[in-house]
């Protein structure tokens, strides 16, 4: 690497680490006001307003990192071109396709972070980051009705879980109501939580049960207990395809999912989308260095924080309309998987090349 690429690459990587510094703070900042209620309320213990954040960091960081790149490239030639060393270096013959190579070197550097971050940590951060919310923070009110409840049928049993971890083994707010051969109840045993002890036995905690008479539906018994052992006729690994979201799963596990699905017969087309999104989201800085750099040239001296932040705000606002409504198509499978996730990187880059080939004409 030469002095140049040295010094240019330099002044990039400090102006990155600023401003993403900043956005990293700003972004932690807004969630901690979102989530500080259910802190408050649910009493929950000191460490975890520290260790919530902190598993969550990830998250933050692969979501505002393509921000950053493109704010930091527009800093970085904007301070060049103020600084008159720009012109400098064009006039000593050093072409602009070579000014810019450095800050494409720095952005392959973050795509490699970006793959490696996408494929294994941020499912994990957002996993853990889950986990804590919904088990030490919020606690009892995980057991309360919500949008991600989920029910399934298990022979003569109709199973209700408000939220699963198939990875720690542990499910929350469990209902089971049994069933007789003519569909009338005759048991319904509630627990707050159930943890996986082996094969297919759970272990409730804190498990109120009722049995009832079938022909008049009158209630037969009440019973309370610390503990109970159940079948649930399923394992952890087994509740993936009724609960773990897309994005909290490894591109290990999504890949060994989508080959079960297949085989099950069900449509696999979600995670077969999220899978090469994982690598589309990771190239998505060198796509913000090709575009930030003929905008930042084209303003020159004028060429304002503020108005990067402006510009940037722009670029991404268009970037992910076409990125969700793309999403959307490749899982209604309106376009392939492929397609569907690569589909705004390619628009964005195909327009990013454009004006870069204008301002080197």
């Amino acid at each position: 690497m030469s002095t140049l690429d040295r010094y240019i690459l330099n002044a990039f990587s400090r102006n990155l680490a600023l401003v993403l510094l900043v956005l990293v703070s700003l972004y932690s900042l807004v969630e901690f006001l979102e989530n500080v209620d259910d802190f408050i309320e649910h009493q929950a213990e000191l460490r975890y307003y520290l260790l919530y954040p902190v598993y969550h960091l990830p998250v933050i960081i692969a979501n505002t990192l393509p921000m950053a790149v493109l704010l930091a490239t527009f800093t970085t030639i904007g301070a060049f071109s103020r600084s008159n060393q720009l012109t400098a270096m064009l006039c000593g013959g050093i072409s602009f396709s070579r000014l810019s190579r450095s800050l494409f070197l720095g952005s392959l550097i973050l795509v490699l972070f970006l793959i490696i971050a996408n494929l294994w940590l941020v499912p994990w951060s957002s996993r853990e980051s889950n986990y804590i919310k919904r088990t030490e923070i919020k606690g009892k009110a995980s057991q309360e009705v919500s949008s991600e409840d989920l029910y399934f049928r298990e022979g003569n049993s109709i199973i209700s879980i408000n939220h699963a971890f198939p990875a720690r083994g542990i499910v929350l707010g469990i209902t089971i109501v049994e069933f007789n051969d003519k569909f009338m109840p005759v048991k319904r045993v509630q627990a707050e939580k159930a943890e996986h002890v082996n094969n297919n036995q759970w272990q409730l905690k804190d498990a109120v049960t009722w049995s009832f008479i079938p022909e008049t539906r009158a209630l037969a018994s009440f019973d309370r207990q610390s503990e109970l052992l159940i079948d649930l006729k399923r394992r952890p690994s087994e509740m993936l395809r009724l609960w773990e979201r897309p994005e909290d799963m490894t591109i290990d596990d999504l890949l060994s999912f989508t080959e079960k699905l297949k085989k099950e017969g069900y449509d696999p087309k979600a995670y077969q989308v999220e899978a090469h999104m994982r690598f589309a989201r990771a190239v998505v800085p060198v796509i913000m260095v090709l575009v930030g750099i003929p905008f930042a040239l084209q303003r020159g001296r004028n060429a304002s924080f503020s108005l990067g932040i402006v510009i940037s705000l722009i670029i991404f606002v268009v970037y992910f309309i076409l990125y969700a409504v793309f999403a959307v198509f490749g899982t209604i499978a309106v376009l392939p998987p492929a397609i569907a996730a690569w589909a705004a990187n390619i628009l964005m880059a195909l327009l990013g090349t454009w004006f870069f080939l204008r301002v080197q004409a």
